[in-house]
């Protein structure tokens, strides 16, 4: 499976810009993303955590991908007014 990550504000600033990862597996978790970046390239210290949005949709760490290809977006919290 093919994941293309779309970071924005301070995630694009910590991975330089769209990020593609390789897994091996049919399925995953957005949490097997996120542990990834993690370990790729410590996300956490931007200080906040991520919102993931798959298509037009705000998805959670438990939501499963089973696609070959996959776009996710990588957002700060944000609010509106």
């Amino acid at each position: 499976m093919r994941v293309v990550v779309k970071p924005y504000s301070g995630f694009k600033d910590k991975l330089g810009g769209d990020v593609i990862l390789e897994f091996s597996e049919n399925e995953i978790r957005v949490k097997n993303i996120l542990e990834k970046l993690e370990y790729l390239y410590s996300i956490s210290r931007t200080g906040v955590k991520p919102i993931i949005i798959i298509g037009y949709e705000i998805v959670d760490e438990n939501y499963a991908l089973k696609s070959d290809y996959v776009e996710i977006y990588l957002v700060p919290p944000f609010s509106g007014g």
